[in-house]
């Protein structure tokens, strides 16, 4: 019985442990900074695909049904979250302060996603 409750112990005192090693995660995640060099980068590698996204999607309203309509939402989302998140780093840009990593991060999916939309006619 002494066993039993030894092993229970055992047991909480390692999910107390889990638990704490989820909140320094969380603590990490939610705290961490984009110093401003970085986001300038960030911030010039989405101006460069969002304009190639604009001019694709010109290409497909000059070219009715010339282009996929999944990968036109794709690119349509991307743009849009990619210019929030870029607008967003721009206060931080212009203080000359670090920005939050969601924020950057949001930018980085964005370009990840134009880029690997393979913008092409069908």
């Amino acid at each position: 019985m002494r066993k039993i409750a030894l092993l229970a112990a055992a047991l909480a005192l390692s999910g107390c442990a889990a638990l704490h090693t989820i909140e320094n995660v969380y603590t990490y995640a939610s705290t961490a900074t984009v110093q401003p060099q970085t986001i300038i980068v960030a911030a010039n590698a989405f101006d460069a695909a969002e304009a190639t996204a604009t001019q694709w999607l010109l290409y497909c309203r000059a070219h009715q049904g010339a282009c996929a309509k999944e990968t036109r939402r794709t690119v349509i989302r991307a743009v849009r979250s990619g210019r929030a998140a870029r607008n967003q780093l721009e206060t931080y840009l212009s203080q000359s302060i670090p920005a939050p990593g969601a924020i950057y991060n949001t930018l980085v999916v964005a370009i990840n996603q134009l880029n690997a939309s393979n913008l092409r006619s069908q």
